[in-house]
This record gives C-alpha cells, sequence and structure tokens, in this order.
C-alpha cells in the first residue's frame, strides 16, 4: 500500500495519519566570474523574508507576541537548541490522573528500568475495509508498582504494503476508554514508548485495521518503573524567567510535552524529523538566527543583465566572525545565488526558475563556523542563457551573535532575515499528533490556565483527505477534541491538507467546525496546485453537515517554498555536529497553517490589550468557546478574496467570486493580519483617508475597524480616490473593493462571519448600513473594506488604491431578525425548488428585500426581482413589515444547474429594510444553502 512522504503533491491512496511535509529547495552550482565592489545607504528591512514584512503591518502597530503567552503545536517536536526556538526554560510537563504537572527533568535524579513484568498477545487480523477501518482489542490489567510501558504491534505480511495496522493504548476510567497513546506512521512495527500507565488498573491494546489481506500480528510490551524523585513545580515556573521586555535570554521555548510520541521519548524539546520545528519558526520564530548586522551589512543596485559571456556571474565578499552567520539576498529574474566559505567550499545555494515581483527575493544562509572571508556569487539560473538572468538588487552581510540579540522580539531590535510572525510570543510543542491532541483535549482548561496558552497548530491529518466518519479509533474523535480544546478557550488552526484535489481534502483535525482550515497559497496569493480543496464535514455529533475550508495564507510552492529553521540531530550532542542555527525550504498547508497560527497570537494580543467593546479577550484562564469564535470570526472576515488580484497565479484552483461567501478552494478567503488586527481596535467615526495595493507583502489587502452602535443605524461607505505607484498606470478602470459589515460581539455558527451588510463595489464605491438590534444594549460592528480587483493589474504590481473610508452613526430603524437554517445533513439537489424562510420584527414599518446569490433563480411572478447591472447583486424585494410584530417572508429559488462536480456554499442575504431613510441590514439574516454539484 503505497505511503505518502507528506511532499506537496504526492499521491495515497488510502487514509494516513502524516504531516504535510514540504519538499527542500536546492540548485546545481555554476562557473564564476567578475567582482563588483560593495555600496553604502543599506535597507535592511527591504531584504527580510517576505513573512517578516507582511507581519511588520501588525508589529507597527506595536504587536509582536507576548511572551507570557504562549501559541503551541502539536508535532513532530521543537529544536530549542536552534536560537529562533529557544532557549528553553527546563520546564516540562505531563498528565497525573486528571491533572497537569510540572516538572524539570534536569533537577530530578530518576532513572528508567525494567520491571522485569511483559505483555504478549496475537491474531489473525482482516481482511478489513479501507474507508471505515475495524478494530481488536486486547484487555490487560497493569501489575503493581508499575510506571511506564513501551509497546509495538508487527504484522506479516506486509512486503506489498497492501496492509496498514494503527496502535493504540487505552485506560479504561471507570465510565469509558479513554486514549491513552497511539501511533499511525503506516509501517512496521508501530511503536508507543513511554507510556504512562498506573498500576492494577485496566488497559487495553487496540489494532485498528485497514487492510486488504489477511495479516498475523504480534503485540509485545515491556513495563519500566521510573526510579527516584520526580520533583513537581507549581504554574510560577513557566514564566519565572520573562520579564517586562525580552532579551536574547528570555525563554522561547516554554515548557515541553512529550506524552508517548511515535518520535520518541526525549525530556528536553527535539525534533528528530524537523516538520515541528519548521512549522514553530514560521508561526513565532524570534528572529535571533539571523539577526541582520546592519552596521556590517551592504545593499547595492547592480540593475543589469548579466554578461552573455559563459559563467559570468558577480561576486561580493563577507567578512564574519565564528559563531555569527552570512548571508546573501537577490531581487531579481532566472537567478541563482550560492555561498562559499573562507576555505572556497560551497556551503548553500538557491535559484530561482522565474520571478515576478519585486518581494519575492532569493536567499542563501548559513552559520559561520570558522572566521574569514565568505563569498556570495550570483549568477544566472541552471539551464538559462547568461543574458536572461537580471539582477537588481543585491543585499549581504553577517548576522549577529544569537547571544548577544533579542531579534525581532522587541521593538528596534536587529531585523532578523527569516522571522517567524509573532516573534515575542512563547512556544510550548506537544510532541506527536494524534494522542498529544486527545490529551490537550483532555487538560485543555489546564493548559490555558498553566501556560497562557491561546491557540494551538495542528499542521497534520488525513494525507488521503477522507470526511469525518471515515475511519475508526482515535481519529473520528478528533472532531470533538477540537470542540473541547475551544471550551478550555484555545483557538485550533489545521492543515487543510496536500491531496491536490478539491474533493478528498479537509480531514481531520481540519474538518472539526470549531477549528480554522488553512489552505496554502504562492507569495502572490494563488493556491498552490498541492492544497485540498473544500469538502463536506460532519460534526462531531454525526448530525449537522458544513463546509471548509476557511481560509488561505503563504505555504509555499514547490519550486517557491518557504524559509524557515532547520532542526538538527535529535541524539546527537550539539558540540558533535554543525550549528544548529540554519534554516530550510519546504512547501505545504502545514506550512501556511502556522502563518496564520501567529496571526491568530498576534490578534488574541491586540484583543486582550486594545480590543473594543464585546471584542476584548479576557485573561486566558478566564477565555470560553465564544471567545474563541469572536477571535476566528475576525480572522476569517477581514480575508479577502483573491480570483482577480491573484489571477494567472492560482494553480490548479480556480476560486470564483463568491461576494464575501465560502469557496470551495479559498474559503473566505487570503488572510489579511493587520485587517484583523485592525477590526478588533480601531475605531471607526468620520472619514479616514485609507489604502490597500497589490504589491503585496509591501501593502495591505483590507481595511477593517469596528464601530460601537447604540440606538441607532451604523451608515458606512468607500469611495475611490486614485491610484498610486509604479505601475498606477497599468490600472484600465476603477478598482473592485466591496464593502461589509459582520455582527463582531455575535458571530455566526462556529465563529464563522456573522454579515450584517455588504455591498459589491464594482466601479470602486459601495455603501452599507446597519441597523441596531431591536431589544438589545448596543452591538459593535466591524467594517471592512476590501480589494477585489484592480484592472489591468495583479498581485505583484506596483499599484495602491487611495480610498476614502467613511462611518456615520444616525437615529434609525430598530430590528432583530432571523432565517430558517437549511435542514441538517442536507445537499440540495441541482436545478430543484427550495423554500427561504426569512422573519423580521422592526420597531417600524419597513420595506424587506433579500440578497439572492449567483446562479439561484426567484421562482415567482409577484416578487420584484432587481439585479443591479453594476455590481450584478440580485435582490428580491419581500414587501412590508408592519412595526412591533414578527413578519416571515417566505419565497422559493431555483438551485443552480450548473455546479462543480462537488458541494458548494452559497450565502444568501443579509436582509435589508427601509423605513424610508435608505436600506440598512438587520443582524443574524445570514444564511447559506449547500448545493450538491455530482
Amino acid at each position: 500500500m503505497t505511503k505518502s512522504d507528506g511532499n506537496a503533491g504526492g499521491s495515497i491512496d488510502r487514509r494516513s495519519f502524516l504531516q504535510a511535509i514540504g519538499v527542500a529547495a536546492g540548485v546545481a552550482g555554476l562557473g564564476a566570474g567578475a567582482d563588483v565592489a560593495a555600496a553604502a545607504d543599506a535597507d535592511t528591512g527591504g531584504f527580510r523574508n517576505w513573512r517578516a514584512i507582511e507581519a511588520g503591518h501588525v508589529w507597527d502597530r506595536g504587536y509582536r507576541g507576548q511572551a507570557d503567552r504562549v501559541i503551541g503545536l502539536t508535532d513532530s517536536g521543537q529544536d530549542a537548541r536552534h536560537p529562533a526556538l529557544g532557549p528553553w526554560n527546563g520546564v516540562t510537563a505531563f498528565p497525573d490522573g486528571d491533572t497537569l504537572e510540572l516538572t524539570k527533568p534536569a533537577e530530578n535524579d530518576v532513572s528508567r528500568v525494567e520491571s522485569g513484568e511483559t505483555e504478549s498477545f496475537s491474531g489473525t487480523a482482516g481482511p478489513g475495509t479501507f474507508a471505515t477501518g475495524d478494530e481488536i482489542s486486547h484487555e490487560f490489567t497493569t501489575p503493581a508498582d508499575v510506571d511506564e510501558l513501551d509497546a509495538s504491534l508487527s504484522w506479516t505480511p506486509n512486503a506489498d504494503a497492501s496492509n496498514d495496522l494503527e496502535f493504540r493504548i487505552d485506560h479504561w476510567t471507570g465510565e469509558q476508554w479513554q486514549t491513552r497513546a497511539r501511533t499511525a506512521t503506516g509501517s512496521t512495527p508501530e511503536t508507543l514508548g513511554g507510556v504512562a500507565v498506573e498500576s492494577d488498573s485496566q488497559y487495553r491494546f487496540v489494532v485498528e485495521l485497514y487492510v486488504n489481506t489477511s495479516t498475523e500480528y504480534e503485540i509485545s510490551g515491556t513495563y519500566f518503573d521510573i526510579e527516584g524523585t520526580i520533583q513537581t513545580y507549581d504554574d510560577s515556573v513557566v514564566f519565572e524567567d520573562v520579564g517586562s521586555t525580552s532579551t536574547a535570554d528570555t525563554p522561547k521555548a516554554v515548557g515541553w510535552y512529550d506524552e508517548g510520541s511515535r518520535y520518541g521519548l526525549y525530556d528536553q524539546p527535539r525534533d528528530p524529523n524537523g516538520h515541528g520545528s519548521h512549522c514553530s519558526s514560521i508561526m513565532a520564530g524570534s528572529g535571533r538566527a539571523s539577526a541582520i548586522d546592519a552596521d556590517a551589512f551592504t545593499d547595492e543596485a547592480p540593475q543589469t543583465a548579466l554578461s552573455a559571456v559563459t559563467g559570468a556571474t558577480l561576486r561580493y565578499e563577507i567578512d564574519a566572525d565564528a559563531g555569527t552567520g552570512v548571508f546573501g539576498a537577490v531581487y531579481g529574474d532566472l537567478t541563482e545565488l550560492r555561498l562559499y566559505d573562507p576555505s572556497g567550499t560551497q556551503i548553500d545555494s538557491a535559484g530561482a526558475t522565474s520571478d515576478s515581483s519585486a518581494f519575492d527575493v532569493q536567499t542563501v544562509e548559513q552559520p559561520a563556523q570558522t572566521a574569514g572571508a565568505y563569498t556570495l556569487e550570483v549568477a544566472p539560473a541552471d539551464g538559462e542563457d547568461a543574458s536572461a538572468a537580471y539582477v537588481d538588487r543585491v543585499g549581504y552581510g553577517p548576522f549577529l551573535d544569537p547571544a548577544s540579540t533579542a531579534g525581532d522580539r522587541v521593538a528596534g531590535g536587529a531585523d532578523g532575515l527569516h522571522t517567524g510572525v509573532a516573534p515575542d510570543e512563547s512556544i510550548i510543542c506537544m510532541q506527536g499528533l494524534s494522542a498529544p491532541t486527545a490529551d490537550l483535549g483532555t487538560y485543555a482548561a489546564q493548559f490555558a490556565e498553566t501556560f497562557n496558552m491561546r491557540a494551538v497548530n495542528m499542521s497534520w491529518g488525513y494525507t488521503g483527505g477522507l470526511p469525518l466518519g471515515a475511519a475508526a479509533g482515535t481519529f473520528d474523535r478528533i472532531p470533538a477534541t477540537i470542540k473541547d480544546i475551544a471550551q478550555g478557550g484555545i483557538l485550533t488552526l489545521a492543515a487543510a491538507g496536500n491531496a491536490a484535489t478539491p474533493i478528498n481534502g479537509n480531514g481531520s483535525p481540519a474538518i472539526a467546525d470549531e477549528c480554522v482550515s488553512v489552505v496554502a497559497t504562492g507569495p502572490l496569493d494563488g493556491i498552490s496546485g498541492y492544497s485540498s480543496g473544500g469538502v463536506g464535514g460532519v460534526d462531531e455529533d454525526e448530525t449537522e453537515s458544513y463546509m471548509k475550508p476557511d481560509v488561505t495564507a503563504p505555504g509555499g510552492l514547490v519550486d517557491d517554498t518557504i524559509v524557515a529553521a532547520e532542526n538538527g540531530v535529535a541524539d546527537t550532542p550539539e558540540s558533535e555536529q554543525a550549528p544548529i542555527a540554519d534554516f530550510t525550504g519546504k512547501a505545504g498547508t502545514s506550512m501556511a497553517t502556522p502563518f496564520t497560527t501567529g496571526a491568530a497570537g498576534l490578534l488574541a494580543q491586540a484583543m486582550e490589550e486594545d480590543g473594543g467593546p464585546r471584542l476584548g479577550l479576557p485573561d486566558p484562564v478566564d477565555t470560553i468557546i465564544d471567545d474563541v469564535y469572536r477571535q476566528k470570526q475576525l480572522l476569517l472576515a477581514t480575508a479577502s478574496e483573491s480570483v482577480f488580484t491573484a489571477a494567472g497565479q492560482h494553480r490548479a484552483k480556480a476560486p470564483t467570486y463568491d461576494f464575501g461567501g465560502r469557496d470551495p478552494f479559498e474559503g473566505y478567503g487570503r488572510l489579511n493580519p493587520g485587517a484583523a488586527v485592525d477590526a478588533a481596535t480601531e475605531e471607526l467615526n468620520g472619514t479616514t483617508s485609507e489604502q490597500v495595493g497589490l504589491n503585496v507583502p509591501f501593502d495591505e489587502r483590507a481595511v477593517a475597524g469596528y464601530v460601537d452602535l447604540g440606538v441607532g443605524e451604523l451608515d458606512a461607505s468607500v469611495a475611490f480616490t486614485g491610484y498610486e505607484g509604479d505601475d498606477a498606470d497599468l490600472a484600465t478602470a476603477a478598482p473592485h473593493i466591496d464593502l461589509f459589515v459582520y455582527d463582531g460581539g455575535s458571530p455566526a455558527k462556529y465563529g464563522e462571519p456573522n454579515i450584517v451588510d455588504r455591498a459589491a463595489g464594482v466601479g470602486g464605491s459601495a455603501s452599507v448600513a446597519a441597523s441596531e438590534e431591536k431589544g438589545g444594549g448596543g452591538s459593535t460592528y466591524l467594517v471592512a473594506a476590501k480589494l477585489v480587483d484592480v484592472p489591468g493589474a495583479t498581485n505583484g504590481d506596483d499599484v495602491q488604491v487611495n480610498v476614502d473610508l467613511t462611518v456615520d452613526k444616525t437615529p434609525g430603524v430598530r430590528a432583530r431578525g432571523r432565517r430558517k437554517a437549511q435542514e441538517e445533513d442536507s445537499l440540495l439537489g441541482t436545478g430543484v425548488l427550495e423554500t427561504v424562510e426569512v422573519t423580521v420584527d422592526p420597531d417600524a414599518e419597513v420595506q424587506v428585500r433579500d440578497v439572492v446569490p449567483d446562479g439561484f433563480s426567484v421562482v415567482s411572478d409577484l416578487l420584484s426581482v432587481v439585479t443591479d447591472d453594476e455590481t450584478g447583486v440580485t435582490y428580491v424585494d419581500l414587501g412590508t413589515a408592519p412595526a412591533g410584530e414578527e413578519t416571515t417572508f417566505t419565497y422559493e429559488v431555483e438551485t443552480p444547474t450548473k455546479t462543480l462536480d462537488f458541494a458548494t456554499e452559497h450565502t444568501f442575504g443579509p436582509i435589508r429594510i427601509d423605513d424610508g431613510s435608505g436600506f440598512a441590514g438587520v443582524a443574524g439574516t445570514t444564511g447559506t444553502k449547500r448545493v450538491d454539484g455530482n
């Protein structure tokens, strides 16, 4: 049976529980050429990883993460020896019954010895079923005075990899079986190490079957005693070395959790795989390992095509001290970079086969093991004519000693070349995949209290992406676990998957309704070809269906990877290997998810410190699921659609314009961290001049803020005032800018955007209005203006769009409303009739209309149906609602007859009412219909 190695775009013929491990970059070396001298007037910021440039918009607002707050991950591990991910505070966490305990392994005098007690079982398994899976269990009672259990499951035959047995250990709590550890590597044997067990207690080994043939299996287990005393500590040890301002010595890894991971048992943060270190670095790397020495940095602008003479290059020397590092970076076309140490040995290279925007900078970097002159070489990319390569700008220089700088953890610190999104946020890695996820669900409230945990990253899942309910055992319990985590006050962000098709993406955990499911894009927001698309999910109670994914974020392309921290060799002392301070490139939804998790950390800081009315977050220990949903809505509501701005960049996926609804490929669109933060913290009143643009990541895609509305009505408008930028003349018409009002205090179900009013500004202007909810004590509305299209230009072009955003609060009608939801677990057929039902209760007589999504036809000769010629939005006028009583309107629509080959979601509403002063949206009246395209 074929197993995926996790590389983006890899195929697989079944569900397996593996990370979406990325693809490393590398290009063969070429010849040398002429030398070029250095220049002055250095600009370090312009050469940074685009991730740091985009995150810098939020840093400039005063949010870099909080050292006494944590974002976590369940993954292969985290190498805290890497300066971007350390130092570690020496604390580990472990479960002890119903309690999460803390200890410091270095201060414990303990040993692990075999007790002499064992377990052994065998049998015949299969044939099983790929889609549903079966289970075989063997119950046993643990001996007296044992502490841990190592166990393995092996089977034969397996030569053709057609059999896949997965292995777990459950504990009987007296009421139910609870999973203690599980493994699913797709290979034999499956092993579990260091599983904590209670003496004289009932356990069971469970063999999960995903087999096509019968197989013989064997289970063996060995018990261990922990001799000595484990010293435990109270919660104060977690942040005891964290001060008000971070330094090079401030812990980055503020805890470690390794309870029965399939990657091995470690008493300190290690990562034998590298995937977790890479993800950790993307979401919260400090920048210390790549802090640019500004005093020794050189910025040049050759602005030249390389000579047609064979082997022509540009060469630059970099003086560096041992213990620092060196780097080179180039903006250009069809170039390759090579880095040589003082002995002339090539130590790094990077190449680009294409380069379509100013921000897509190529970099090489390496820790400096010896002092001396290093050489950066810029040459044509392999296979290209020298005359085709063009070098615009070159930046190069040494890094600072990581021990001497806090990097980007503090404002005004040294610029890190490859800094994470939330550089001052602390990290805890829970080593492993589903097993620590189950533990986090069990101890969510304690993790929130002990570690001040705000969000958790899960860059793993079913590689095959089968929907929930397709697998047995722990897998189909993960969505319920994600709900437990949310109830503990922690937001889950999960990779949509690399299945490369829309039909089988978004397996568990990304399918969970409470989490944020993330699809990967390339550097210009185009959806990566390997990314999974949308799929209908089923809730943990298996009665309600819904759609995924939620947002897109940069995860890289196979030929344009995401650069982040590279792990060291886990079981080798640091003194016996190369410096653990290097970086590597990978691509995958695994890389897009930690970008989003880092943004969630920044947003949590903004909400906690400066959140507007009904938008703030309490302390982590007091955070509940409703707070998590408000945080989730801010991320989703401020995302922007990319069908036009990323035209030509989408690979094998074709998102459509959905007017703020959920697209099956990109969800609600490209994540916008700056707009999300502003929506929570910036109060809008009157007219402000704003700017959005296409030159990402230097430009932002959307602007947002909140309005605290008492009795009355909110009126908002956006008006295009002009273009600027070097490529402004590419624009052939006014931009398309959509304007939305969301209910910030009351998200829709599961934290999805609750649209109160929306307007499609195809001609560069749009206006919306929202009435105060009848009987309410005031509402907090979010207003977001999103750049949808600049005719004649796309992302990467230097085009900025200037707009005036006006928000006024005036007396107006008050109303409440609701929409009848689609029947649970229901998918509509194509070309069928469906009834739409809405109810409105205004305090004045009003005219009522609804917004009908594109593709649906209103079936009535009695109702007036109007399609706005400029915006393409269709309205149906429903009639008059009298003051002071509920009025229900119904009408029939015919579903689209031509859809994609899988289920799609369509957004109706909101209901708009007019008391004679103009139409205004009513909160709670947006709804969706799901149409089966098969």
